[in-house]
């Protein structure tokens, strides 16, 4: 919210509660293994009234690979995972500071994929917020998973456009 000081970016936190009801099985199947609670980040910038450019940004805060645990070597990087959420973030910051006549939205889904003993498994079906379900083969597919639920979300402003990043 700091980044956004300044600017008429309307910044809304949906925690765990109601990432439930929303039924994103996705975000909340990745986030299970984890003590830090799911969230979703959503942010608004209308320099325009018209239909949205969204920016979906990938916010694994920290990816450990799940249950199926990355090797130690790959391991000191996995902060970054959530360099699509920064990325979109500082992007839409940058279009109100420029006052970009145009209208964006970013969705961050927020996350941490950790092992314990309430993760995610191999073999889980979750049920994503399009209904569609997804058969989790490799816990460290978390991104696929999350973005799953944060691009069924972006239908709801009708956009002109969506751009997914994140960090593979």
């Amino acid at each position: 919210a700091e980044a956004t000081k300044g600017t008429n970016i309307k910044v809304q936190v949906l925690d765990k509660s109601e990432i439930k009801k929303l039924k994103m099985g996705g975000i909340l199947g990745v986030a299970e293994g984890s003590k830090e609670e799911p969230k979703l980040i959503v942010m608004e910038y209308k320099g325009k009234v018209e239909k949205p450019i969204v920016l979906v940004g990938k916010g694994v805060t920290f990816d450990t690979g799940g249950l199926s645990l990355k090797p130690s070597d790959f391991m000191n990087d996995m902060h970054m995972d959530m360099s699509g959420g920064a990325a979109a973030i500082h992007a839409i910051v940058l279009a109100a500071k420029l006052k970009i006549k145009k209208h964006i939205v970013v969705l961050i889904p927020a996350v941490e994929n950790m092992p314990s003993g309430s993760s995610y498994r191999p073999g889980d079906i979750l049920r994503a917020m399009s209904g569609k379900t997804i058969e989790v083969l490799n816990t460290d597919a978390e991104g696929r998973i999350i973005l799953a639920d944060a691009l069924t979300y972006a239908k709801q402003f009708e956009p002109l456009l969506v751009i997914d990043i994140a960090t593979l």
